[in-house]
């Protein structure tokens, strides 16, 4: 009777960190298009934001925008060489050295993944506010002006 090796992360397998891998190249890639749409969308929405007062805010955001897309790039860079490599998972029976490295790595990545999602999603939410707040500024001063 043949007994099964029992993994203690089920997602260590070699498909489906291949398949991680991939969707993570996948999401950075539509990341760095969405944070273009966001600083475009800041800088065409900056008469409303000049007349509510928000304009260091607005370029603190720009900032962090900025230095956001620097990480994904980065993050990115390191995905599609982590996706390179995912080959040797593939090649031998008997896990060796470089498997424990590889997969240790993939465990670094995954947190940096989460780690940024989380920042980006709350600056993400932050841009979407002031926004907000400066159309509805803009508004309320329209209507006073009736």
């Amino acid at each position: 009777m043949k007994t099964k090796e029992i993994n203690s992360y089920g997602w260590e397998r070699p498909d489906l960190i291949h398949k991680n891998s991939m969707m993570w190249d996948s999401r950075l890639s539509f990341i760095l298009k969405e944070l273009e749409f966001l600083n475009s969308m800041l800088n065409e929405n900056i008469y409303p934001i000049v007349e509510s007062h928000l304009v260091e805010k607005c370029e603190s955001l720009k900032d962090q925008l900025k230095d956001l897309k620097t990480e994904v790039s980065g993050l990115l860079n390191k995905i599609k060489m982590h996706i390179n490599g995912v080959k040797i998972l593939f090649d031998k029976n008997k896990e060796t050295e470089a498997d424990y490295n590889y997969k240790h790595e993939h465990r670094k990545i995954m947190i940096k993944m989460h780690e940024f999602d989380s920042h980006y999603q709350s600056l993400k939410k932050e841009i979407f506010k002031t926004l907000t707040e400066s159309w509805k500024h803009r508004k309320q001063k329209q209507i006073s002006n009736l």
